[in-house]
This record gives structure tokens, sequence and C-alpha cells, in this order.
């Protein structure tokens, strides 16, 4: 079974949820299951734009720590294989899709459930009770480059600094302030107003957004695809240091309640 649903609206609109209970967590075949529906949508005519949320509460809770990574084989020293290559593969397929992407945000987006939010051209919130944050840094995490070059291609300097660097979470009233959301609006008609704006997106001369787009993220994808192996190992090697593998045994405590 997928965990990404995919729902066809009104007016060209393809809706794709995430829909890994309880919280959306990130692991391979959740983003290898989203790159495929992004393909999908793709390569799909009637589809002329593209909308991405969360099934419950969250959005996504990032990285499920627990099983999103084979950690062990971060330190043997036969491996080879960059372990984020399916968020690598997710992400250069949004920022390569040449129709509107628009972020539906309902619930919690943390670490890289907020990377997946800013992955698209345009997000919109609702107002309410939930948080948002990179929180990577607190919890011993690097930033895969691809991750990396989304959060620079989207906030500004100032804002990318405060929410890599100082790693808190924040409630969603601070969403328009930090670039995570162009808008927050009202729960009234929240769905409603997403899904007009991606009608009135992908109504657009297809060629014109596409060719566009391209150029406004050129940079970003040059710069994600000159990373070496090398590069994007030693960067996954932050993740196994001590201090990295202890900060992470101390979240995984609180969230169980411990």
């Amino acid at each position: 079974m997928s965990s990404v649903l995919s729902e066809d609206r009104e007016g060209g609109v393809r809706l794709l949820t995430l829909n890994r209970p309880p919280a959306n967590a990130i692991v391979p075949h959740l983003l290898d299951d989203l790159t495929d529906a992004l393909q999908a949508s793709r390569d799909d005519d009637a589809v002329r734009a593209v909308v991405l949320t969360g099934a419950g509460r969250f959005f996504s809770g990032g990285l499920d720590i627990r099983g999103g990574i084979d950690f062990q084989a971060l330190v043997s020293p036969s491996v080879d294989v960059d372990p984020f290559s399916a968020l690598k593969r997710c992400l250069v397929t949004f920022l390569h899709f040449p129709k509107p992407t628009v972020g539906m945000l309902r619930g919690h987006a943390i670490a890289g459930g907020l990377i997946l939010l800013l992955a698209c051209d345009y997000r919109l919130g609702v107002e309410g009770e939930y948080r948002i944050g990179l929180n990577e840094v607190a919890i011993g995490a690097s930033f895969p480059r691809a991750a990396f070059e989304i959060v620079r291609l989207r906030l500004s300097h100032q804002q990318a600094s405060e929410v890599l660097l100082g790693a808190a979470t924040y409630p969603a009233g601070q969403a328009v302030r930090l670039g995570a959301v162009d808008e927050l609006l009202p729960a009234d008609g929240f769905e409603e107003t997403v899904m007009r704006r991606a009608v009135r997106l992908g109504g657009f001369p297809r060629a014109a957004y596409a060719h566009t787009k391209a150029a406004l993220v050129a940079s970003a994808v040059a710069r994600i695809e000159a990373e070496t192996p090398e590069e994007a190992l030693a960067g996954a090697a932050v993740w196994v240091t001590p201090e990295s593998v202890a900060a992470r045994a101390a979240q995984a405590q609180k969230l169980a309640g411990g």
C-alpha cells in the first residue's frame, strides 16, 4: 500500500496526501512513493497542479529516527552509498516538476517534514495550534545537500540562520515571518481556498510556468547535482558522532515520555 494518497480534484488539481500514521514520519519508501506520485502527475496531461498535504495532525514529523536511516551502515567502511539518496531523488523531482506545486499546511511540520513543505512552489497554512521548525542541529543531524539547498532557495539568509542554527520549533503563528508559508488563513474554508489558488496557478500557460520555474531553481539544482559521493558521506557521518547519537537518544526518550 502506498504511503501517499492521490486524489484528483476539479480544475486539474491532484491532491497528494502523506499517509503514514501517526506522524507521517519520513522513511525511504514514503519518499519513493512521493517521487512516484510526482512523476505520475508530471506525465498526466490532465493534471495542471499538485497540492501536497499530510493526513491527521501532522504534515510530517520528519525523519523516523527509529527506522529512517541505517545508522550502523554509516560507520561501515565498506558502505559507499548515500543514505539520503531517496530524499535527494524526491527533492530534485520537486525542483524539476514543471507544474505548480502547492503545500497545504494544517498540522505539525518538523525537520524533514518542513523540508518537504518548502519543496513546494507556494505554501499556505491554516491558523491553528501546531508547530513548525528545523531542529536537526539540536538532535545531532546534518542537513543533506538537497535539503540545505531547498532551505536556501526558499528562505532569506536571516530566516535560514534562525531556523537552522537555532534549531527550535515555533508555533504556527510564526510561519509567515519565518518563510515557511506565504500566508496563514482561517480554518473556515481553508481547503477550498488552497484548491482555488492551485487552480489559478495551474491555469497559466504550461510552457511559460515550466520555463520560469526551471530558471528560478537552476542554481540550487546545479549545486545539488554537483555533490560528490564523498561529500554526501561526510555529511551523513555527522549523524554518528557520540554527541549526535546521545542527542537523538535523549530525543527518543522524550518522545516516549521517559
